[in-house]
């Protein structure tokens, strides 16, 4: 399980108001959402089984007060996504679920609660809703906050002890999801993790 901060966005590449950029930066997108569904497609009819072992996931003490309600796959509270990325990624989490007994929650916020660290936040909540319990155990969340420039992997353990690593996980933030979030393409950056996650997570 691990965390980053990332700078904020630069002004200079905030391009929505030339039209040409617009079409450029749609295409890309479109072509990191092919490629998402692409890996998919293959990744499944190419799936192994494997033996694992079951763990005990650890206990959090915070009331559920402080804790928003789960919507879906995507958890957009920050309101960081359009309804299209929304969707798209929704699609693509639940097909992942059901054909790999594997569960991925997205999880946007602005803040978090006066008596709590982000990387605690974000690890409490994951524990109380249960992502991927009802899966065998297989599951991790993915806690994004533009607001706070900080992102979380938090896996549970037997999905960090059989797949991916604290160094894996901290490898994919660095090198592949702040890249895009310095560039302020949060959508392309989530999408680009979450393929590198699966690629590992078979």
């Amino acid at each position: 399980m691990l965390a980053s901060d990332f700078p904020s966005e630069n002004p200079r590449t905030q391009t929505r108001n030339f039209p040409y950029t617009n079409t450029l930066y749609t295409i890309r997108k479109m072509t990191f959402r092919n490629i998402f569904i692409i890996f998919l497609l293959t990744f499944f009819s190419c799936k192994t089984a494997k033996v694992e072992t079951e763990t005990e996931q650890p206990k959090t003490e915070i009331i559920a007060s402080e804790y928003p309600q789960q919507i879906g796959f995507v958890n957009d509270f920050e309101k960081i996504f359009t309804e299209d990325d929304i969707k798209f990624l929704e699609n693509a989490l639940s097909y992942y679920k059901e054909n790999s007994n594997r569960e991925i929650a997205i999880i946007t916020i602005e803040s978090v609660p006066e008596n709590m660290e982000f990387d605690q936040y974000a690890i409490s909540m994951s524990d109380h809703w249960n992502v991927g319990q009802n899966n065998d155990g297989n599951g991790l969340t993915v806690v994004l906050s533009k607001m706070l420039r900080k992102v979380r992997i938090s896996t549970t353990d037997k999905t960090r002890n059989l797949y991916l690593s604290d160094e894996f996980c901290k490898k994919v933030i660095d090198e592949t999801m702040i890249p895009e979030f310095k560039k302020g393409n949060y959508n392309d950056g989530i999408l680009l993790g979450i393929n590198e996650l699966i690629k590992k997570w078979i």
